[in-house]
């Protein structure tokens, strides 16, 4: 009798191995929809970024000190291979590397700006850092 028990107690953690391995395939990447709006608060500034599934993009920047708005429109695309969001015509960069106003963020040039772009802790992110980055909010 011992040896039965001896045994059911070798194959239960086969068991729940073989259970954990037939389980991985059904585990799937987090998928996210790239297309919605998306916040930046900086100290200076307030950014609302609107990514349209026609792949065009609205950029709102307001100005805390006196609520200046100005508005930018281009065209977005998305690499899901590099994860990196690519902005064509017209993108404005309002914050410097010194986390300060940029001055003449509202002249827009063309140009293209690439930056990464997924889920981070589980919320949609645009950006490359914690200082700089647009959060999801629909």
């Amino acid at each position: 009798m011992k040896m039965g028990v001896s045994a059911r107690n070798r194959a239960l953690p086969i068991l729940v191995l073989l259970f954990l391995i037939s389980s991985i395939p059904s585990c799937k990447a987090p998928k996210f929809e790239l297309p919605g709006t998306y916040v930046a608060d900086y100290d200076v500034a307030k950014e609302k970024l609107t990514l349209n599934k026609d792949g065009t993009y609205i950029q709102e920047v307001t100005l805390k000190a006196n609520s200046k708005v100005d508005v930018s429109r281009g065209r977005w695309s998305y690499d899901k291979e590099t994860q990196y969001v690519t902005f064509y015509d017209n993108f404005m960069f309002v914050i410097n590397g010194f986390q300060k106003l940029n001055p003449d963020y509202a002249h827009r040039k063309r140009g293209i700006v690439t930056v990464p772009a997924g889920l981070y802790f589980g919320r949609m992110r645009i950006g490359s850092s914690e200082r700089v980055s647009y959060k999801k909010i629909d």
